[in-house]
């Protein structure tokens, strides 16, 4: 099954610099991704690397960082049984010479088991505070 993706841009006044640590830092991405526990790595902040993540009422899940490029995008892979392949990317885009927003986006190329049904209420479910972190994150970031 194809990639299926929801994504919430949002412009922001800060900077890749000041931005970037709010992605990689756990003390940081808690203060806007109030519902993780844990962020733990198994070596470099580079692609391909493992490690575990931890949010509130779930299981501890495995991670792998699909992507990471220093001050433009960290994404997240997650390998969930009878689910499908789960990235979450947060993006610092571009906008124009001076002017940056917030990307966030949650993808899953699902298990070819997972009827479409099941795939909408799984992404739905995941998706619904979105916008609230964009929103949050752009709020640590500005002030």
């Amino acid at each position: 099954m194809d990639k299926i993706a929801i994504t919430f841009t949002l412009p922001t006044t800060a900077t890749p610099e000041k931005i970037w640590p709010y992605f990689t830092e756990i003390a940081l991405r808690q203060q806007w991704e109030t519902d993780l526990e844990e962020f733990r790595l198994t070596g470099e902040l580079k692609t391909g690397v493992q490690g575990m993540f931890k949010i509130q009422h779930m299981p501890a899940m495995s991670i792998t960082l699909s992507k990471v490029i220093t001050n433009q995008e960290f994404t997240e892979e997650f390998n969930m049984p009878d689910i499908g392949l789960l990235y979450f990317s947060h993006q610092i885009v571009q906008l124009s010479k001076d002017q940056y927003a917030l990307k966030a986006e949650i993808a899953l190329i699902p298990d070819e088991k997972l009827d479409n049904a099941a795939t909408r209420d799984f992404l739905k479910q995941i998706s619904d505070d979105i916008m609230d972190k964009a929103y949050a994150l752009k709020h640590l970031v500005e002030n």
